[in-house]
């Protein structure tokens, strides 16, 4: 079933709408090949209207179809035809027909922009595909084309971006899947692309990549995709679309905040454009309706604020496959009426059983189903986890939501801050030894602790959260050195930067830049460290089979550097991670078995306090975390996508953790390390999800 507009009389009859005939029944029994005659019925598209741009016989042979037309006396235009029988809605002109019908058959993007490259890249810019607003997209924007070698290139380099980053994407990630960029714009200094959140989460793996001279930032677009330039929109375009404004401003109640489309058979502005002249398709209508409305919001809280109930009622609906633009436009939709409509089983609702989540109301009087399927509510009830009214009927109370809501949400990790448990002071002495030793004597430190079977490896991590106020640091003195497995995937390269021996670390310690940490007893609240026993490892001196005890030390805090070549000093933000373990006969008694360290843009660690006062027994261990300001909700929302990627937790967790350490990463990354073996199943995405 499908809304449509009101017919009267009989359907007009003639040579067009019949096939029968002398000259059609002989065609009809004649076996064989057939040569195709010149007047022959035209083409139709998919949805049964005349395809105006099939090929017939007059356009293949132009100058005799121009002669026939201006002798043939039998011929009657098309505007002196007699109408049928009866009235009918006027009929708009065959030019406005075809911009609806290329509107209708466009799938992304609003309606200006559907209408503009309609007009300007024809039929074959409206073929079918899938959704790019579609819940599972990702948009993201990419800086850095306008200053690339590439820029230059016809159409500014977009192109060969694009190749880049899908082919680099997929090596990368090491996958026999293509990674494929759907839809893409170039607006202002950015480039915004539109990809599945599967693709996108690797292209993500891309920021800070060389990219013909530049390099690339890219991170998850904030907010709705910016609209692309509609300066080439036709007036009849623009005229198409201000109708369809008009008609929905009629129907919006902004006190209510009701978006009135019922009855929509009945409107007489959208009878007047011809939306219901021949056969309709619900589905197109709407999602011409919703582009409108895409285009009447900048962000979905604008959509959330404006919009909360929606009426559908008497539009002869028998599946929601025909309104699914309507969720993808509103998806936290809180009241629908959809009464008075043809919904006779459970199927014909069945797409929308992971939709509208925040729906309160559902409308569904006056249609098959309450008499073909008594017990519809309860599986209705179970579909939407916040429905309370039910064509009338209260399925829920707002406490039950509030219960149900409450039972789902998972337990905070518990936090318990550093943890430092030293064995005879041996963690303490050497990670002081070690922070003023590394900043003016790294070839004795090495000599001192490392020997042949130590290894070193650091890795830069480029992407991680820092204050928006704050200017990133360039990376050009340790980009060579980086170990991140995110970036660096090939295995010989990745065995290259792994230092082995004295000799390699020294060198690699040498060609970093020199660095001044924080003194470690004076401003001990600017490091958090942990201390932990570790058994089982090598025995140097070849005594004991099943291997030695050690300990394992995270520290993580704040230096200041200086970039080879410019002088200019920059902070930074760093973790290193060490295994000690005994020395060998004759060497230091303690030896750094494996030493890791990561290097990332500055962020203040969690409990910033006043420095106390030195005590005659200094301590190492970070005391209690003090509540700091919490960063915005676009900084948060980037710390949980990638707390999720680092530990492969779900989101509801990974935000809990980051709650739980003050919204310092680096300690809820060190939270979760230690409490991993404490986590329920639940608390990790599985394949299925």
């Amino acid at each position: 079933m499908a809304p449509s507009g009101p017919r009267k009389g009989s359907a007009p009859t003639g040579p067009r709408n019949s096939r029968g005939g002398a000259n059609g029944a002989n065609a009809a029994s004649r076996g064989g090949i057939s040569k195709r005659r010149g007047n022959t019925s035209g083409r139709v598209d998919k949805d049964g209207d005349l395809d105006m741009d099939a090929p017939g016989a007059a356009n293949r042979n132009p100058r005799k179809a121009k002669r026939t037309e201006a002798h043939d006396s039998t011929t009657t235009p098309r505007s002196t035809r007699s109408a049928p029988n009866g009235s009918r809605a006027p009929r708009p002109n065959v030019k406005t027909q075809q911009i609806i019908q290329r509107v209708f058959n466009g799938t992304g993007g609003s309606l200006s922009s559907r209408i503009a490259t309609g007009m300007s890249a024809g039929a074959k810019a409206f073929k079918s595909t899938r959704q790019v607003n579609a819940p599972n997209t990702m948009t993201l924007q990419v800086q850095g084309l306008k200053s690339s070698k590439a820029a230059g290139n016809e159409g500014g380099g977009l192109k060969e971006l694009l190749t880049f980053l899908e082919r680099k994407a997929q090596a990368v990630s090491k996958t026999t899947r293509s990674i494929r960029i759907k839809k893409s714009h170039i607006n202002g200094d950015f480039v915004y692309i539109i990809t599945s959140k599967e693709d996108g989460e690797e292209i993500l793996k891309l920021n800070g990549f060389a990219f013909a001279g530049t390099t690339l930032t890219i991170t998850e677009a904030p907010g709705e995709l910016p609209l692309a330039s509609q300066t080439n929109m036709s007036s009849t375009a623009l005229e198409v679309r201000e109708a369809l404004r008009n008609v929905l401003s009629l129907r919006y109640d902004g006190s209510a905040k009701l978006l009135n489309l019922s009855a929509l058979g009945e409107d007489a502005g959208l009878n007047q454009m011809g939306f219901f002249s021949g056969e309709s398709k619900p589905e197109k209508l709407f999602r011409a309706l919703m582009a409108v409305c895409d285009g009447l919001f900048k962000t979905a809280q604008d959509k959330r604020d404006a919009v909360v109930s929606v009426s559908l009622a008497g539009n002869n609906i028998d599946d929601v496959f025909q309104i699914m633009s309507l969720t993808e436009t509103f998806p936290d939709l809180v009241n629908l009426d959809l009464s008075r409509n043809h919904f006779k089983d459970l199927k014909g609702l069945q797409k929308w059983r992971y939709r509208l989540r925040k729906l309160e109301t559902l409308l569904l009087n006056d249609n098959p189903i309450e008499a073909a399927n008594p017990s519809y509510a309860a599986e209705l009830t179970n579909w939407f986890p916040r429905l309370q009214n039910l064509s009338g009927i209260q399925v829920r109370t707002p406490e039950q939501v509030a219960a149900m809501e409450a039972a789902s949400r998972p337990t905070p990790i518990p936090q318990h801050g550093a943890d430092f448990r030293d064995i005879n002071g041996i963690g303490e002495a050497f990670i002081r030894e070690f922070m003023s030793m590394y900043d003016v004597d790294r070839h004795s430190l090495a000599a001192k602790y490392y020997d042949n079977e130590s290894t070193f490896s650091m890795a830069v991590i480029n992407s991680s959260p820092h204050p928006q106020n704050s200017q990133t640091p360039g990376w050009g003195g340790y980009i060579k050195f980086s170990r991140n497995h995110n970036k660096i995937t090939h295995t010989s390269t990745r065995i290259q930067r792994l230092f082995a021996g004295t000799h390699l670390i020294q060198s690699a310690w040498q060609q970093l830049p020199p660095t001044r940490h924080p003194d470690l007893l004076a401003e001990f609240n600017k490091y958090i460290v942990d201390c932990h026993p570790v058994h089982g490892l090598p025995d140097p001196a070849g005594q004991s089979p099943v291997g030695v005890d050690g300990m394992i030390i995270t520290i993580h805090g704040e230096f200041e550097d200086q970039e080879p070549g410019t002088m200019k000093t920059a902070k930074r933000s760093f973790s290193r991670t060490f295994v000690l373990g005994p020395g060998a006969p004759g060497r230091n008694p303690i030896r750094v078995i494996s030493d890791m360290l990561s290097v990332r843009a500055f962020n203040p660690p969690p409990g910033s306090m006043p420095t106390p006062e030195p005590t005659a027994q200094p301590v190492v261990v970070q005391p209690a975390v003090q509540p700091i300001a919490q960063p915005n909700s676009d900084l948060q929302q980037q710390m949980v996508i990638e707390l999720c990627k680092r530990t492969g937790m779900t989101p509801e967790y990974s935000k809990f953790c980051l709650d739980g350490a003050n919204w310092n990463f680096d300690q809820a990354l060190l939270m979760f390390n230690e409490k991993r073996a404490q986590l329920p199943a639940n608390a990790f995405v599985t394949t299925s999800q």
